[in-house]
């Protein structure tokens, strides 16, 4: 039961899912500059949730894991920073965003391996979604005309995978729990649905 109650899958699955969907909503509403402030920080939140995270799966030694929450984390910390930091020091320009997004989609792609290869189809979907996502706020970035438009597609896309980790965390959560109310010396010691183990 310690090991389940230790288990990172949830928190990663969950603050990625969170900083995912406030983005979709704001790329969904480009006319609405308010948004930005939200989304901003809940970049911030998901990067924190997905390095944390991944070094809590390294430390379980959950290679895979923690491999997809380092990487995220790290990269959704540097997204972070160019937003704000970068725009601060007048070096932003859309185009470097676009370049930033579009450099993830082989390490996402790599990462995606395993998933298919073992057949978890929320974790498939949620990275067949992400490289939508990257290749659409990339675009987004790098066109002169009707960016608007590949930013609403990454916002769809955005808000897909988010209700994709939330279903993988919902799988992770009813097992935990099924777990925990379990007898002692149950032999329910299966992988729980959707949590990617």
């Amino acid at each position: 039961m310690e090991k389940k109650i230790s288990d990172p899958s949830i928190f990663l699955l969950l603050g990625f899912g969170f900083g995912l969907a406030v983005l979709g909503v704001q790329q969904l509403m480009p006319a609405k500059p308010e948004l930005i402030g939200a989304a901003t920080y809940a970049t911030l939140v998901a990067a924190m949730a997905e390095f944390l995270g991944g070094l809590w799966a390294f430390a379980r030694r959950d290679t895979y894991l923690g491999a997809i929450g380092s990487t995220f984390g790290a990269w959704l910390i540097g997204y972070y920073l160019l937003l704000t930091d970068g725009v601060a020091s007048q070096i932003y320009h859309p185009q470097s965003a676009g370049l930033y997004c579009f450099a993830l989609i082989v390490p996402v792609v790599l990462l995606a391996i395993p998933a298919f290869r073992l057949r978890l189809a929320a974790f498939s979907g949620v990275f067949v979604f992400l490289v939508l996502l990257l290749f659409f706020l990339g675009m987004a970035g790098v066109v002169t005309t009707g960016s608007e438009w590949w930013a609403r597609l990454g916002g769809i896309s955005s808000l897909i995978t988010a209700a994709l980790l939330w279903y993988s965390a919902l799988g992770a959560i009813t097992g935990l729990v099924g777990e925990m109310t379990a007898p002692a010396n149950s032999p329910d010691s299966g992988p729980r649905a959707g949590s990617g183990e």
